[in-house]
């Protein structure tokens, strides 16, 4: 491994927490800058708690640490965060983006793994969506992901910043601390609580396994220069939402689950994987049902007096 640190902005999140705990395991030296607290089990790595959005803490911590890779994912993480506040998420999710990019050409790093977003695509009619699907996004968190793709295009064109993004889907896996079907439907039912859903009947969601995410941006570090810059991580399924409700029901039969069907909802569509297949050597591992399972099983061995 290189002596070089790897940068992980967001190391204590949803994605960011395994994805330090992998790196630091094989033996990469990590600095996470994340102003969580770390999970008890993770450890290893640089914990930096300050410096996320100002542009010559960033530098600085760059060149301190003798970064040479950076993973940035860091940010507000869904749609359904900071809905009050559109200001917050650009300057939180573009700006900060773009101070990270500049302090990363300048400091002279290897590669630059932006975690972005299906989002950034939005409603589109093109089935499967492949990367050069055109911007569609609803919500302002889809336009940070699109403009933030769209900027870091740029710097890897015009000044060859070797920057790869990540274009991920609809994420679950432990810590998701944010509104998701499967985490709602999981928690209710293990406290005994009804879930009602305003969608879902007849739909299939582009779900993907935390454990899928993290190996595709492992892949994206290691691999040899890309042939372009983009990249949709997805599972491997398609998975209807009642399908997952099944699951639930099979871990506990006496879960109240009722799927609605909001007309006014996004429809998603499947995504084309092959790009990630022939240039990162990735592809998705975890159907639906291996990863509802595994989920269930680390709520039950977490939950409060397990």
């Amino acid at each position: 491994m290189s002596s070089k640190a790897i940068l992980i902005t967001g190391a204590c999140g949803l994605v960011g927490a395994p994805l330090t705990k992998l790196l630091t395991r094989r033996g990469d030296r990590v600095v996470g800058l994340d102003p969580a607290e770390a999970p008890e089990e993770l450890e290893g790595f640089t914990h930096i708690r300050e410096g996320f959005g100002d542009y010559d803490m960033l530098a600085g911590l760059l060149r301190d640490h003798d970064v040479g890779k950076i993973v940035h994912g860091g940010g507000i993480s869904g749609p359904m965060l900071a809905r009050d506040t559109p200001h917050h998420i650009n300057q939180v999710n573009l700006i900060s983006t773009i101070d990270l990019a500049e302090a990363a050409y300048r400091h002279g790093v290897e590669r630059f793994v932006y975690c972005s977003s299906g989002s950034a695509y939005g409603v589109t009619p093109e089935s499967p969506v492949t990367e050069e699907t055109p911007f569609r996004p609803t919500s302002v968190y889809g336009a940070t992901k699109a403009a933030s793709d769209l900027v870091l295009m740029a710097y890897r064109d015009e000044y060859d910043l070797d920057v790869v993004g990540l274009r991920y889907s609809s994420v679950y896996g432990p810590r998701r601390a944010t509104d998701c079907a499967i985490r709602t439907m999981i928690e209710d039912a293990m406290a005994g609580r009804a879930t009602t859903l305003d969608w879902g009947a007849g739909e299939f969601w582009p779900f993907v396994y935390v454990g899928d995410i993290v190996d595709a941006t492992a892949a994206a570090l290691d691999a040899p220069k890309t042939p372009q810059y983009a990249y949709n991580v997805a599972g491997p399924d398609m998975p209807a939402v009642q399908r997952i409700a099944e699951l639930v029901f099979e871990s506990f039969p006496n879960a109240s689950i009722e799927l609605g069907s909001d007309p006014r909802r996004d429809k998603r569509v499947r995504f084309d994987l092959s790009a990630a297949a022939r240039d990162l050597n990735w592809t998705p591992k975890w159907d639906i049902e291996r990863g509802v399972r595994t989920y269930i099983e680390w709520f039950l061995a977490n939950r409060p007096n397990a």
